[in-house]
């Protein structure tokens, strides 16, 4: 549907238990299918760093986003902040970062509300 400012809606996916939603990261995006949450403002995706820490549970064959070097509107601070959130499925490590993200035609810049997956190893999905 297009709304009359121009801007359109973005379907969701039923994944049985939970939506999803095709957002994309960084400049330029690294696209991802996400959980919809509408309680959250923040995004969270899974990081590349996570495949390099051993038995932080990240799988080889799974998406992940790479900021730096790879976009140039992300940014995290040099002392990265990281903190551990937990769902009904298990906890994850996330470090704190900022880049833009787009959904459908809409682009925000995510100041520390893009959250980066580093460790997931008691999440059970």
């Amino acid at each position: 549907k297009k709304w009359p400012n121009g801007e359109r809606c973005v379907p969701l996916k039923n994944e049985g238990p939970h939506f999803s939603v095709k957002l994309c990261v960084g400049t330029p995006g690294q696209c991802f299918d996400v959980v919809a949450d509408s309680g959250s403002n923040a995004v969270i995706v899974p990081s590349c760093v996570c495949k390099e820490v051993p038995a932080a549970g990240c799988e080889d064959d799974r998406k992940c986003f790479r900021g730096t070097n790879r976009s140039s509107t992300f940014h995290i601070p040099h002392e990265v902040e990281v903190l551990q959130m937990s769902f009904g499925s298990g906890n994850i490590m996330a470090a704190i970062a900022t880049d833009v993200v787009r959904v459908g035609n809409l682009r925000v810049n995510m100041e520390n509300g893009v959250l980066l997956i580093v460790d997931r190893r008691e999440l059970r999905v």
